[in-house]
Formats: C-alpha cells, sequence, structure tokens
C-alpha cells in the first residue's frame, strides 16, 4: 500500500515480523539485534527510519530544529501538545503546565491514596483478579477523570473512546487501515460531542479542575483556540489513562517475572528505584513517530527533510553502552537515566504524577498482598495498541497481611 505510513505508522509487528504475542510482549533480543547489526535502519515497505541506539534516540526527541512532532495524528489530537512544534508548543505547553506544577501535582496525593484504598477494598477478600480490570485500569482513569473535571460513571465510555484512538492495526491491508480510520472517526466525533458539553457547561460554571482552568487560562493575552482546548482535554484523557494503565501492569508482570514481591514487601525503600525500573524494563511506549524537518545524518546514515523516523525508546532503555547489565532487571539500579519519558521540549507533562500514582499503587499492594504472583497458566495477551501493554493479567493475591 503506497504511502501507508502517512496515515499509520508501523508497529511492533510490521516492522520486526513477529506475529505471536509472546514475541511482541518480549522485542527485547530483536532490539539488540538491531543495536548491534543496524542501528540505523531504513524500512522501505514502510517508508519509514528506525533508530535504536540511546544516544540516537535521545537526539531525536530532544533535538527539535531538526526533528518535528507535528507528524499525521487523529485530527482530534493534531492541535494538541503531541501535534505541536514552537512557537506553539511552547505557548500551549505554559498554559497547561500550571496543572501540573509540582506543587498542583503534590496536592492530588490525598485524592490517590483515597481512590486506591476504595480500589484495594473492592478487592478484599478475593483470591484471583485481573490487575488491568480491578485496578490498573480504573486508578489512572478515575484520578484523570477528576482532575479534569468529567464524570466518573462515564469510564466506560472513555475506555473505549480512548482504547480506540490508541489501536494498532492488525495487519498490514489497505482494508485494516481503512477500518481503523472509520472507527477512529467514529470515536471523535463522540469525544467532541462530549467534550463540547462538558466545555460549554464548565465556561458557564467554572470549578476547581484542569478544564475550567484551561477554559480560564491566559498567558501574556495568549489563550487556547477551541481546537487546541478540545485537542488538550482529549490528549490529556489518554496520556492519563493508558500510558498509567500500561506502567502498573508492566510493573506487576516484571516484579512477578523477577520474584520481587517479597524483596519490596520487606524492602519498600526500594520502590522508588523500582518504579523507575520498571519504566527502564518495560516503557509503556516502546516508540514514537517524528519527522525530520531538514537533511541531517545520524549513525552516517543521510536522513532528508521530510522523512519519518520511528524512535525506539525500548531499545535505548536496554542499550549495553549506558546501562549495565542492560537486559536484567536491578530494583535498586542506580543512575537510571531511562528515556521513557522523553527529552527536550516534548518531555512528558504528566511524569511526575505517573510515577507518584505507580508508587502509590506498588506500595498498597504489595503491603497487603506479599505473596501475590501471576496466574501460572496465564498465557501472554497484547493488546493491538500504539501503548506497550497487555490486555489482561490474571493474579492470585495469595494471604493478605
Amino acid at each position: 500500500m503506497e504511502n501507508k505510513t502517512r496515515e499509520y505508522f508501523p508497529d511492533l509487528t510490521q516492522v520486526s515480523g513477529f506475529t505471536t504475542n509472546e514475541e511482541k510482549y518480549e522485542p527485547f533480543a530483536w532490539y539488540q539485534q538491531m543495536r548491534q547489526n543496524e542501528p540505523v535502519y531504513y524500512d522501505e515497505g514502510q517508508d519509514v527510519w528506525n533508530v535504536f541506539k540511546y544516544d540516537d534516540v535521545k537526539r531525536v526527541a530532544e533535538d527539535k530544529d531538526y526533528f518535528s512532532n507535528a507528524v499525521l495524528l487523529p485530527d482530534i489530537i493534531k492541535d494538541s501538545l503531541m501535534g505541536l512544534d514552537q512557537p506553539k508548543h511552547t505557548l500551549n505547553r505554559a498554559l497547561i503546565n500550571r496543572a501540573f506544577t509540582p506543587k498542583a501535582v503534590m496536592s492530588w496525593i490525598p485524592k490517590i491514596d483515597q481512590i486506591i484504598a476504595e480500589l484495594m477494598n473492592a478487592i478484599d477478600g478475593k483470591q484471583h483478579i485481573d490487575i488491568v480490570q480491578d485496578f490498573a485500569f480504573p486508578l489512572p482513569m478515575i484520578i484523570i477523570s477528576e482532575l479534569l473535571g468529567i464524570p466518573t460513571e462515564d469510564l466506560e465510555k472513555f475506555r473505549a473512546w480512548v482504547s480506540t484512538l490508541t489501536v494498532a492495526p492488525q495487519d498490514n491491508t489497505i482494508e485494516e487501515y481503512m477500518r481503523i480510520a472509520q472507527i477512529q472517526a467514529e470515536a471523535s466525533q463522540q469525544l467532541i460531542v462530549y467534550f463540547q458539553h462538558i466545555i460549554e457547561v464548565k465556561r458557564a460554571q467554572p470549578e476547581q479542575d484542569i478544564i475550567s482552568d484551561l477554559i480560564q487560562a491566559e498567558e501574556n493575552g495568549y489563550r487556547l483556540s477551541p481546537e487546541e482546548l478540545m485537542g488538550s482535554c482529549v490528549f490529556l484523557l489518554i496520556a492519563g489513562n493508558e500510558t498509567t494503565t500500561s506502567l502498573i501492569t508492566n510493573s506487576i508482570y516484571s516484579l512477578n517475572q523477577n520474584n520481587l514481591f517479597g524483596t519490596l514487601h520487606t524492602q519498600p525503600e526500594l520502590i522508588p528505584t523500582t518504579v523507575e525500573e520498571v519504566l527502564r524494563y518495560r516503557a509503556p511506549v516502546q516508540r514514537t513517530i517524528r519527522k525530520v524537518s531538514q537533511d541531517t545524518v545520524i549513525g552516517g546514515k543521510s536522513l532528508k527533510a521530510g522523512d519519518y523516523i520511528a524512535n525506539w525508546i525500548g531499545s535505548a532503555n536496554r542499550d549495553e553502552d549506558h546501562f549495565e547489565q542492560a537486559e536484567l532487571f536491578i530494583p535498586n539500579r542506580r543512575n537510571n537515566k531511562h528515556l521513557s519519558f522523553g527529552k527536550g521540549i516534548h518531555v512528558c507533562l504528566g511524569s511526575q504524577l505517573a510515577r507518584i500514582e505507580l508508587k502509590a499503587a506498588l506500595t498498597a499492594l504489595i503491603q497487603k498482598y506479599p505473596n501475590m504472583k501471576v496466574s501460572p497458566n496465564y498465557q501472554i495477551d497484547v493488546a493491538y495498541s500504539n501503548i506497550y501493554s497487555l490486555k489482561n493479567l490474571p493474579v492470585e493475591l495469595g494471604q493478605s497481611t
């Protein structure tokens, strides 16, 4: 299909040839091969450059003069921070960042703790749960819904919309790409109608929430346009949900894989560094897409203005040149300079919030269920999504403390 990357970008299956769920959830041997053999690789079929080494990935992420974030996105989020470059990005980020200052995020901790306590009460007495459905999905969705100021009773609607906007093609056919385009257009329209109503209500009656703040925010006479306000609402809903759901799920899987529940129960002081190691080891976003702004050279390869480039964060985080014993999960790893939250002007706005949520979630689960384990008969089931995630993760909680 000619120029298909102008509409959709390659997922792991299309680039690597992986077909099984196990291969897609464990791409790290392939990353290593690419770092060693083809660290800057041009995929003719997808018409996309692929970059795998830490230094190259870091440069693409932070060099705003040569690499643009203005790639093709669903229309509803193309005017959000995700799709903007300077100077528009700087102006919009200054307004949105007011809701994510360290002081503002710290003020949310009591609410986060309250939501976690409610979820823990809901699973109390159960022997088996799905960590995705019962904990990892509702926690960030409830939190971001309350922070945005939208009704939590609409959680299932939000989940369906967000999942649709982050879905990846299941195969490399024109029919599949058209199917994705259609369902994303439908979800976008439903979200537009939903948020238009919410925004109208909050214009008339502002409350103590992020949407009300964005409506009223002004910086040196600059305000968000209606399209930018809409895009920002949807972007925050997606960013505040899918990635944190993935982080919590990947944490439980990684801790189980490395038999660390008991260790962290007796040494809770390791949880902060464990959070950073989860971010490095199984980043929720394994690759981002950039567009080359002007001709440049990476790894001896000449890239032209207009080329697209897949920036493999998941590979950079396992680069042996930057991380000792990179393939091992080390809960007390020091100097952990992973790239999971990006670099430069596009560094993740909600990184502090994500860290707080994951730390609080792991602390609560491990304190109460030190013998928790993933069900022995679990078969890896990876979601068809641009977020590195599992559809489900059945867990045996074991005896509570």
